[in-house]
């Protein structure tokens, strides 16, 4: 007749559930295993969960940062313009020429001072150029907002609200 134990093991091969069944006896061993030696399925266990947690946390900040669009009107007509530092009669040549763009604006990355409680705390912003909310499309909550008459000489002095920070709506906080 043959080898029995051969026989049960082609009768499975042909089980439609034999991978479940590989499965199930796989989880066996290593339930075995594991209760074996706690101390080393404490620490099996304590990595996976340390890989897990470090994985979902890089995925959602990529997932915030990259992969969704950026929240202002039309995030695929924008482009950036860059060749080092600009100066304003520069910018104001480019800013002038309405038949290459449907609206630009100009920005430098700066790092503030602002006062809190009588003691200075550094704060990261921006200086911009005054269509920068209008040119992204993004509303003001509270307050007013930039104009072009905010971009000539001597504007801070017209107007003491000039430089007063509006509120961003409150749906772009929180896409952020």
């Amino acid at each position: 007749m043959g080898n029995v134990t051969l026989a049960v093991e082609d009768a499975r091969e042909v089980w439609a559930m034999r991978v479940l069944d590989g499965l199930r006896q796989d989880v066996r061993a290593a339930v075995r295993g594991l209760r074996k030696s706690p101390g080393f399925s404490a620490v099996v266990i304590g990595t996976l969960a340390l890989g897990i947690g470090a994985n979902t946390s890089l995925f959602s900040i990529f997932n915030s940062l990259i992969m969704r669009p950026l929240p202002v009107r039309d995030p695929g007509s924008l482009a950036l313009l860059t060749d080092g530092s600009w100066s304003f009669p520069v910018w104001q040549e480019i800013s002038a020429r309405t038949d290459l763009f449907d609206g630009a604006f100009a920005w430098s990355r700066e790092s503030f001072d602002v006062a809190q409680g009588g003691r200075a705390v550094p704060v990261d912003g921006a200086y911009v150029s005054g269509r920068f909310f209008d040119v992204l499309g993004v509303p003001a909550f509270r307050g007013r907002m930039l104009t072009p008459a905010d971009d000539s000489a001597g504007a801070a002095k017209r107007s003491r609200r000039c430089y007063q920070p509006s509120l961003l709506a409150p749906a772009l906080r929180r896409r952020r």
